[in-house]
């Protein structure tokens, strides 16, 4: 059995590769899908599934380019409804990987898909659980990003149930993959690993703590700050599909010349200076908008761009 995690910093993102006999699979895939793909050819594995926790907000997921280029299917858990064909698991249906096997675990609250899957070893004993947005070190998923009809105390409640229900029964020693470290908008409080243990988390997260419903419902809703205005236009994305990875970046890599910029900004197009600070400072096209490639590009970019210009 291996296992490894692929963290991206600026998204405070992580993906794993999970493998056992020549068998792989991969969880909440970035855009960026070359990694995965050479970590298995590296290691003489065929990618065999693809596993979404949810439909992520905070980032456009690469199950889709994933998907094609491997063969693999994608699979969500109960209650997904996208515009792709996908395997919609069931509560508790065990996907096997090599001598290894992820059980689906239906953990509804931060969205109504949610998602974990727990890993168990070769002797069908549990080791992880892959926890998405649902379980972070220390926080629990935010549950005001569904762009569905219930309140954030709804899913709250429901979150409530599963952690009595699915999270708070696993053993102590099963370690805590979660979708997201710190820095992450996908909820209030994260800690500053990017693993733990079921031990750890029932006695530090605050969440897990033995409390009523009420009080459990009060302390994950209040101090929320407002989610970040792309969020619900990538969960869109990621339930409705999106043109493929390559097409965007050769569109996205055509020099111009400086005629052919003017005659673009005339037509209202943005023009996004990337450089370092220290060059921008030095001088910059009248009207444009600095996001230096360092740091958090992607969340300043989706904070600051507008969605329907060019």
């Amino acid at each position: 059995m291996y296992i490894q995690q692929l963290y991206t910093s600026c998204l405070s993102e992580a993906a794993y590769y999970i493998e056992s006999n020549g068998e792989a699979a991969i969880i909440d895939p970035l855009r960026d899908i070359d990694a995965y793909i050479q970590l298995a050819k590296e290691r003489n594995a065929t990618i065999k599934y693809i596993f979404e926790t949810h439909f992520h907000a905070d980032f456009v997921s690469g199950h889709l380019d994933l998907s094609k280029q491997t063969g693999a299917p994608i699979v969500y858990g109960p209650g997904a409804e996208t515009n792709f064909t996908v395997h919609n698991a069931a509560d508790g249906e065990v996907f096997s990987i090599g001598s290894i096997s992820l059980e689906v675990l239906h953990t509804p609250g931060h969205t109504l898909e949610s998602s974990c899957y727990l890993l168990k070893d070769e002797n069908n004993r549990a080791h992880a659980l892959f926890s998405g947005d649902t379980l972070f070190v220390g926080d629990v998923g935010r549950p005001d990003l569904s762009s569905g009809d219930m309140t954030s105390e709804e899913l709250a409640g429901i979150m409530y149930e599963t952690i009595q229900n699915k999270l708070l029964p696993l053993a102590d020693d099963v370690i805590v993959y979660p979708a997201h470290g710190p820095g992450s908008s996908c909820g209030k409080s994260l800690g500053p690993n990017t693993h733990s243990t079921m031990g750890e988390e029932k006695q530090s997260n605050y969440a897990l703590q033995p409390q009523t419903k009420e009080a459990f419902v009060k302390a994950v809703t209040e101090g929320l700050s407002a989610a970040p205005r792309y969020f619900p236009i990538n969960a869109k994305i990621n339930q409705q599909g999106y043109e493929a990875i390559d097409n965007v970046i050769k569109k996205g890599t055509i020099a111009l010349s400086v005629d052919e910029l003017k005659a673009k900004v005339k037509e209202d197009a943005i023009v996004l200076d990337t450089r370092h600070a220290d060059e921008f400072t030095q001088g910059f096209i009248p009207g444009s908008i600095f996001i230096g490639l360092e740091g958090r590009f992607a969340e300043w970019a989706g904070n600051l761009l507008p969605f329907d210009q060019k």
